[in-house]
């Protein structure tokens, strides 16, 4: 009898879980926003545990894998040894040695977007105490101030968020003891494919942020999301604690080596 009384309950089991698979797929059939909104929900979770690279801190950019490397990728890619060269013949007046340190002893880079820039949308964030009308023209100067540098990367400021590939946003305050956050995603072949930005408004101590310096706040997470990393002086933008408002030639020469050799891995 119990033998049989086990069976019967392990049959009920059965049933209701492909009662209640059916039931949820028919769902995901009739709702697809609803499907949609609960992967949303949970990329938000995913998203919110990335720790990133941020101004006023010396912690490195932990960085998403979103996609296998494509042929184009795998075309593009330089032996390790030759990258190593390379890097190290451009060295000089750069920081490079910091950002291979930094990036476990990869480069990490968006691929030639001079033809087709990267889709930027900025937050107009009104709601917020103490908005300033003068920050989205801040940001923008920001990045088109790296585009003068030479790079192969340009952007285009767009309306619509759901088809930018960098979004920025802004906070009131970070309670971290930062002024900005940038997190990024690559794929397997260490080439960048999206990036997101948040700006405080307000200092970590108190105080608003003026709009020069949240020219140079965006400075900073625009190198960041560009594929540097901190400089160890402090007197680059790319110095974990800021204390410039423009590009050094160090910083210039460091991207322009970034974007002379391919992304990879140099071990």
């Amino acid at each position: 009898m119990l033998k049989t009384a086990e069976t019967l309950l392990v049959c009920c089991v059965a049933g209701l879980a492909l009662f209640i698979g059916k039931q949820a797929l028919a769902a995901s059939r009739d709702h697809p926003s609803s499907t949609a909104s609960t992967l949303a929900a949970a990329n938000a979770v995913r998203a919110s545990a990335r720790e990133a690279a941020s101004f006023g801190t010396i912690s490195p950019d932990v960085n998403v894998v979103a996609s296998a490397p494509v042929a184009e990728d795998a075309a593009r890619r330089l032996d390790p040894r030759d990258l190593r060269i390379r890097l190290s013949n451009g060295a000089t007046g750069t920081y490079i040695d910091d950002l291979i340190v930094a990036r476990d002893s990869a480069v990490t880079r968006w691929p030639d977007r001079r033809t087709r820039p990267l889709r930027v949308w900025i937050a107009e964030a009104e709601l917020l105490d103490g908005w300033n009308t003068d920050f989205v023209s801040a940001v923008r100067d920001a990045f088109d101030t790296w585009v003068h540098v030479g790079i192969p990367v340009h952007f285009t400021f767009i309306a619509d968020s759901t088809t930018a590939d960098v979004r920025v946003g802004f906070v009131t305050q970070f309670s971290a003891g930062i002024s900005g956050k940038t997190v990024w995603s690559r794929n397997e072949a260490f080439w960048l494919v999206s990036s997101d930005i948040m700006l405080g408004i307000a200092h970590p101590g108190g105080g608003a942020v003026s709009a020069p310096q949240m020219r140079a706040i965006a400075l900073h997470e625009v190198g960041h999301l560009l594929g540097l990393d901190h400089s160890l002086s402090p007197d680059n933008i790319m110095s974990a604690r800021i204390r410039v408002r423009e590009l050094t030639e160090a910083d210039r020469a460091t991207v322009r080596l970034l974007y002379s050799v391919p992304a990879g891995s140099v071990k």
